[in-house]
């Protein structure tokens, strides 16, 4: 007896919040497009980082552990021959991800301003 009295109730609640519900979907699909402009942004800083740090930083990084004054008793074993290049690599890019390069933010702005034609790929 029960279930009857309250089933008529849960189905105009129902229909009540999907009612809502699409209301709301266009505010919904705003929120959603604003995220994704921002996210937009994120990744062509994140690529405009990465190019910096492989293009200008890690080669610098990599001449100076070849220097004269690695030879004799300062000479690397084979594991730091082995992993140099990874942590050369990490080192440039938390030394572009924490300064404040020019050059990254010029690649941003410029790529950002015709992000309609920038594609990127992993």
């Amino acid at each position: 007896m029960m279930t009857s009295a309250i089933q008529p109730v849960l189905q105009t609640a129902g229909a009540d919040t999907t009612t809502r519900m699409m209301e709301r979907a266009p505010s919904f699909a705003s929120a959603i497009a604003r995220v994704g402009a921002g996210t937009r942004e994120k990744q062509i800083n994140e690529a405009a980082q990465q190019l910096v740090a492989t293009s200008l930083v890690q080669p610098v990084l990599d001449s100076m552990m070849k220097s004269r004054f690695r030879e004799g008793p300062f000479s690397p074993g084979p594991v730091e021959e082995r992993f140099m290049p990874l942590l050369n690599r990490h080192l440039s890019d938390r030394i572009v991800s924490s300064a404040n390069f020019g050059l990254v933010n010029a690649l941003t702005d410029q790529l950002t301003a015709r992000s309609g034609s920038v594609e990127l790929t992993a």
